[in-house]
């Protein structure tokens, strides 16, 4: 046993608990064929899990008490990761099993049957805590989880929680995805000796990105090449900025794979979010978005998770038509911003999906930022018959939704001049208005 200085006296069952352990490692080391190994193997982790459960148990309680303040901690978590020698995300996930254990009854009999493993229970156990901390969330159940988890490993049910909570809170889980979104950030910071210093934070979709471009050509090269990883990303990325540089062609996006059922692409409600490689689970908008004139290879799926079409990676805005809305639109389309159009994408007024046209009428020129912001972001576009694009932010007072107005350009003016009083109105005309599905 490791002897340690107790902050006070253990209990005796604890106690006992030690000494079975110490016992146990102190066992002959004796040969065991693989077959031996392999149950053996199975039965030390059913005991870790067993014991997972008393100490998340334990952990939830000592969270409610004002021990760790005696103490002088901060926090309950806090004192559990000093003295219990833990990282603050695996405190974090103890103390929500801890908490959920009364509400997860079925899958706490099943992870003491073996059915299921602890790491199940705590992904199950960190999606009651999202979507009870929502407002807009639906019921959490745990029915259907268990279900999956004695047929998942913990990896694909980790990724049936992301779209279990798309399709019972789509609204938080686009909302906590704009939120990482609108955290982005990159730090460059230029050395004496001339190198330069990335520090960065990339959202699902960014990331996502990053990696779809870098791995083809970080892979190693030919004979004798002893490059790391990190040094064959390096020189991808490096190589990826020359070569758009030289072609021209940085505003190209790398080739991203989309899969997403019919309802997702139409948004509708208690649909399960898109896939995409190198990412976690997408929000419906964020695929709205790809689908509208992305450089992407998507995959379509109906009923029963049928493939129903595939699509080449290729703009859906492309050739002749491209050209014709670059010579039109000549930027961005957003009120004051002058991104070129090379720089931009062809967003659709009424998107596709919705039944909208695949036309010059039906479609505008808008810069990365600003389709984001025409998707996830909630803003909605006017555009009126001779063109004039309005912008009108999420849920304006007086003016939730523009398409739900009998004279959506007029209420969109109305906003507008709200915003700035002396502007003189201009004459008003029957226009197309993009929503949120």
């Amino acid at each position: 046993m490791v002897a340690e200085e107790a902050i006070a006296p253990v209990s005796p069952e604890v106690e006992a608990l030690l000494g079975a352990i110490d016992r146990f490692r102190q066992r002959p080391r004796t040969h065991r064929e693989p077959q031996q190994l392999a149950a053996d193997l199975k039965c030390i982790r059913h005991g870790q899990d067993l014991l997972e459960l008393e100490f998340a148990d334990t952990a939830a309680r000592f969270s409610k008490t004002e021990e760790y303040e005696e103490q002088g901690s901060v926090s309950p978590i806090d004192w559990i990761r000093h003295n219990c020698r833990m990282s603050s995300s695996a405190v974090w996930g103890s103390v929500a099993v801890g908490d959920h254990l009364a509400e997860l009854p079925h899958s706490v009999e099943a992870v003491e049957s073996g059915e299921i493993g602890y790491a199940h229970l705590a992904l199950m156990a960190r999606t009651a805590v999202a979507l009870q901390g929502s407002s807009t969330a639906a019921p959490f159940e745990e029915t259907e989880l268990l279900e999956k988890a004695r047929e998942f490993s913990v990896g694909r049910l980790w990724h049936f929680c992301h779209h279990l909570r798309h399709a019972l809170d789509p609204e938080g889980f686009t909302a906590e995805q704009n939120r990482a979104t609108q955290e982005r950030s990159l730090k460059l910071s230029p050395c004496e000796d001339g190198t330069l210093l990335l520090e960065g934070w990339l959202d699902n979709l960014g990331g996502a990105a990053l990696r779809s471009a870098l791995e083809p050509l970080a892979q190693p090269r030919g004979d004798h090449d002893e490059r790391g990883r990190e040094h064959r990303n390096a020189d991808a990325l490096v190589e990826i900025l020359t070569h758009a540089q030289d072609a021209g062609g940085l505003p190209q996006r790398p080739h991203l794979q989309v899969t997403a059922s019919l309802d997702t692409l139409r948004g509708l409600v208690g649909s399960p979010a898109g896939d995409m490689e190198y990412a976690l689970p997408v929000s419906a908008d964020t695929v709205q978005r790809l689908a509208c004139d992305g450089t992407i290879t998507r995959v379509v799926l109906g009923p029963e998770s049928v493939v129903i079409d595939v699509g080449r990676a290729r703009r859906v805005v492309a050739g002749a038509m491209r050209r014709a809305l670059a010579a039109r639109d000549g930027h961005c389309r957003w009120p004051h911003c002058d991104r070129p159009a090379s720089w931009s994408d062809a967003h659709h007024v009424i998107h596709w999906s919705n039944g909208g046209d695949t036309d010059l009428s039906n479609m505008v020129l808008l810069c990365h930022r600003h389709h984001w912001m025409a998707h996830e972001g909630g803003w909605q576009l006017v555009q009126t018959a001779e063109g004039e694009v309005l912008t009108v932010p999420p849920r304006p007072p007086g003016l939730a939704r523009a398409a739900d107005v009998d004279d959506p350009v007029e209420a969109a003016r109305r906003f507008a001049q709200q915003l700035t009083p002396a502007a003189s109105p201009s004459p008003l005309a029957e226009g197309r208005v993009g929503a949120d599905p």
